[in-house]
């Protein structure tokens, strides 16, 4: 997946994550409806073609 897209589901799933009071071991699921959120909308291909990696990437305790 390209940097900026990769960049904009990031910031889509801060913003969801911080909305919801900043839940801990919930960072799939909020990078995963960014994802399905902005592919909705036409702003990241999020096609298996077009993806680098199966899972967001892990970071302990952020999503940013």
């Amino acid at each position: 997946m390209p940097d900026i897209e990769e960049q904009k589901i990031r910031e889509r799933a801060f913003q969801l994550w911080d909305q919801a009071g900043q839940p801990d071991g919930r960072e799939e699921e909020f990078w995963f409806l960014a994802e399905r959120e902005l592919a909705e909308r036409g702003e990241a291909d999020v096609s298996e073609q077009n993806a680098d990696i199966d899972a967001p990437p892990v970071v302990p305790g952020r999503l940013s």
